[in-house]
């Protein structure tokens, strides 16, 4: 799908995401890295180096935050236009739940095990 494409979809507002628990997050010179910890996720290419936005969605990925919620939370906390937040918002959230990093609460959840 082009980008032109996916600006003209519509947003999936109310999707909540929580941070899957195989998923360690340090704190190293002002970025905060993901380390997959567990099986398949163990994997280096999803290790993720998350600038202060990027990490800020991070947090607010708690299973009860919807995405609407958090948009409006990047726009206080960070004074950016609107269309700015949105964008970087899904770009994370999309970049996060591809690389298995995030889930839907409720759904049901793939079950991370090491292979022999």
């Amino acid at each position: 799908m082009s980008d032109a494409e996916s600006a003209q979809q519509p947003r999936p507002w109310s999707r909540v995401y929580q941070r899957r628990d195989a998923v360690v997050a340090r704190e190293i010179a002002d970025e905060v890295i993901l380390v997959p910890v567990r099986g398949k996720l163990a994997q280096l290419q999803h290790i993720f180096v998350l600038n202060p936005v990027g990490a800020f969605i991070w947090e607010q990925i708690d299973g009860q935050r919807d995405l609407q919620t958090i948009h409006h939370n990047l726009i206080e906390d960070f004074e950016v236009p609107s269309e700015d937040a949105e964008t970087d918002l899904f770009e994370y959230v999309n970049n996060l739940r591809d690389a298995e990093l995030i889930h839907e609460p409720g759904l049901a959840v793939e079950t991370v095990t090491s292979s022999p």
